[in-house]
């Protein structure tokens, strides 16, 4: 667990300490790094890493959150179109190559995993409110797209990682959209 910071100062440190975080993660195995580790790192007490997580888990979990919370801004645009989708998509290609260190320093420690399970938990937080729907049967169906979208774009941004972000952003973006607005037993 992490805590919600109240002030802009609060919030600052807290995001140093996740980004230190992620610095150790590109040189060790995430299980092998310790809150020591970190402290050591940033030049703090235990004490002062204690105030921002319970743990490494919390630290983890708060770095993949805020990481996916500055992508929602980007991306919190409403869509209609096959072109709308395709330039959401292309954002959303771009914001995860500027963010390949997280990509590289998560693959580092078999972590992917948790980079999903953070996405479906966000996604899930912003998209599936039961007071948005009129009924249980609609905001379950909700919920299970919404698991499906996040857990199938995710997938398809980690494949396209582990081949090296080769393939360009826009050709990126004309696969995602092709298997979004296609039947999937036409796929």
């Amino acid at each position: 667990m992490y805590k919600l910071c109240k002030t802009q100062q609060s919030a600052t440190r807290q995001r140093q300490l996740e980004l230190g975080l992620l610095d150790i993660m590109l040189e060790k195995h995430y299980e092998d790094v310790s809150v020591i580790d970190l402290c050591d790192r940033m030049q703090i007490p235990r004490k002062s890493f204690y105030r921002y997580f319970s743990g490494k888990d919390g630290a983890l979990h708060a770095l993949i959150d805020h990481t996916l919370l500055e992508f929602e801004v980007i991306f919190d645009i409403p869509v209609h179109t096959r072109d709308e989708i395709r330039t959401q998509l292309e954002t959303f290609f771009s914001f995860w190559l500027r963010n390949r260190t997280l990509l590289d320093a998560l693959a580092h420690s078999n972590l992917r995993g948790v980079l999903i399970e953070r996405a479906i938990t966000c996604a899930l937080n912003d998209y599936t409110k039961p007071e948005r729907f009129d009924n249980e049967v609609l905001a379950l169906s909700k919920e299970h797209a919404t698991k499906f979208a996040v857990c199938g774009l995710m997938s398809i941004v980690l494949g396209w990682h582990e081949g090296g972000c080769k393939t360009p952003i826009t050709r990126m973006a004309d696969i995602a959209v092709e298997i979004m607005t296609s039947p999937l037993y036409k796929i």
